[in-house]
């Protein structure tokens, strides 16, 4: 399951970053890398751009922490 917390929802909705891109990225990936405080970055190329979406994943599930274009 993918979560989505307060801060994630709001910079996707301001950023314009569907939910469907966010949810590619965590599923496929172009690009995993471990962040920082044990999180991960996905990073996906979409329409010409690249969505990163910074995640904790837990038991089963995915906890977004924000998202943004880019790296």
């Amino acid at each position: 399951m993918i979560i989505y917390t307060d801060h994630a929802t709001v910079r996707a909705t301001k950023r314009f970053i569907r939910k469907e891109w966010v949810e590619e990225a965590i599923k496929n990936p172009d690009i995993r890398i471990d962040a920082k405080y044990g999180r991960k970055q996905a990073i996906k190329k979409i329409n010409e751009k690249e969505v990163s979406v910074i995640y904790i994943e837990q038991s089963s599930n995915f906890i977004v922490i924000t998202v943004f274009w880019g790296r």
